[in-house]
């Protein structure tokens, strides 16, 4: 008599191989069948490959591991991938105020830094604490901040007055602030980075300013400064600390964007494309340090390969839309903030179309300012609030507005 073969009899390394050939779902379904098949699907053999190519949590960045709060098993990466893919996420506003402002956000693995007008708070995401909000000193303020950066454990903001303030992340009672550089510039610092103990300052007078941290309590007039001749809104120092971007408003005699030596501050690569006039870049971020990307007015997201001086890829916003603010996981997921009714989008660099669209608030038609993720959060700052959307669940409802938009426009060109 024949005997009969079951699945579950046969060895390890031969459902093993089995396994990988069946999809990510099928696997979920097939760990339900018994203990031994659970058990197996649980290990790390089955979810490597997957995990790995997946959009937003493959977390192979060092710089993103920082900020993500928890980190994913490999397992649970494909699980948060694809609730991010088809739109399954849970909304909570974790602050909102009456006025209209300009906000600013930086996120850390424990704190989400905001800043709007002349407050800065930081939001504890600690889950035993969450909600616990550290306000700094709005009398040591002064005047509104346009932006900050929180490096190490400093936090560096350029201020409407043209002031620069080191503050400490550390409670001293009320004392955060190291110093301030009240005249740093004569208008406006509209944005300012940090990379080791040199910082970086650009205004709208069109000067970007090179600066030397001595000690923890002063710093050494400007090394550089550069006039620009146009209105800067982003500076942004490449993770080698060797070179700097600055992004302008696009309407003066040069190009939007230059990348200047740190060491000599003279320009060390010259970016060939045709800018049309008014293509300011409103915000940019290096992936590596060859490697920078870019967004503004020109509604793009572009891609620049500082080898070649070239623009290597580029999305378009698919409403047409400027860009505020982008995002990266210094791999291949992006998040770009639009002038539009609160949305977000999702970008694969690897895709030519966007994978996925997020509106933070829906009824509101303010852009996103700001906007910052970890492999299961996405935080944006609009005019009056803070929203948060959290992908992790198991249980959440599915609103994909990719599909719902596609299916749309196919009905009207039909």
């Amino acid at each position: 008599m024949t005997s009969v073969w079951r699945l579950d009899s046969l060895p390890s390394d031969v459902l093993i191989l089995i396994f990988n050939y069946c999809h990510a779902f099928d696997l979920v379904r097939l760990s339900e069948v018994c203990i031994r098949f659970y058990f197996l699907i649980r290990e790390d053999t089955l979810w490597k490959r997957r995990s790995n190519q997946a959009l937003v949590t493959n977390q192979v960045s060092e710089l993103f591991r920082e900020r993500c709060n928890p980190l994913l098993c490999l397992r649970t990466r494909w699980h948060v991938s694809n609730n991010w893919k088809y739109g399954k996420f849970k909304k909570k506003c974790i602050f909102s105020q009456k006025a209209k402002l300009m906000p600013w956000i930086q996120l850390t693995a424990d704190t989400l830094w905001w800043s709007g007008g002349d407050r800065l708070c930081g939001f504890k995401r600690d889950e035993h604490r969450n909600g616990t909000v550290l306000v700094f000193n709005e009398k040591d303020i002064g005047s509104d901040i346009c932006k900050f950066v929180t490096k190490d454990d400093y936090i560096l903001t350029g201020h409407r007055n043209g002031s620069l303030k080191f503050w400490t992340k550390a409670k001293r009672g009320d004392d955060h602030i190291c110093f301030s550089i009240d005249r740093a510039h004569s208008t406006d610092v509209n944005d300012v980075d940090k990379i080791g103990s040199i910082f970086i300052s650009g205004s709208g007078d069109g000067l970007v300013k090179v600066w030397k941290l001595s000690s923890k309590r002063f710093a050494d007039p400007p090394m550089a400064s550069i006039n620009v001749r146009d209105r800067i809104w982003s500076v942004k120092a490449d993770p080698s600390g060797l070179k700097f971007a600055v992004g302008s408003s696009g309407n003066g005699e040069g190009t939007p964007l230059n990348i200047f030596d740190m060491e000599c501050c003279s320009i060390s690569n010259v970016l060939m494309v045709n800018w049309r006039r008014g293509a300011g870049i409103l915000d940019m971020v290096w992936d590596n340090e060859n490697t920078l990307l870019t967004c503004g007015y020109d509604t793009y997201i572009r891609k620049w390969d500082l080898r070649s001086g070239m623009c290597v890829s580029k999305w378009g916003d698919p409403t047409g839309a400027t860009l505020y603010c982008i995002s990266s996981d210094y791999n291949y997921t992006l998040i770009s903030g639009t002038q539009f009714n609160c949305k977000a989008v999702l970008w694969d660099q690897r895709q030519k179309q966007y994978a996925q669209i997020y509106f933070l608030n829906w009824r509101r038609s303010s852009p996103i300012y700001s906007i910052a993720f970890d492999s299961c959060h996405l935080y944006g700052a609009t005019d009056q609030h803070l929203t948060e959307l959290t992908f992790s669940g198991y249980a959440y409802n599915e609103i994909n507005y990719k599909e719902m938009l596609t299916y749309e426009f196919v009905h009207l060109n039909s």
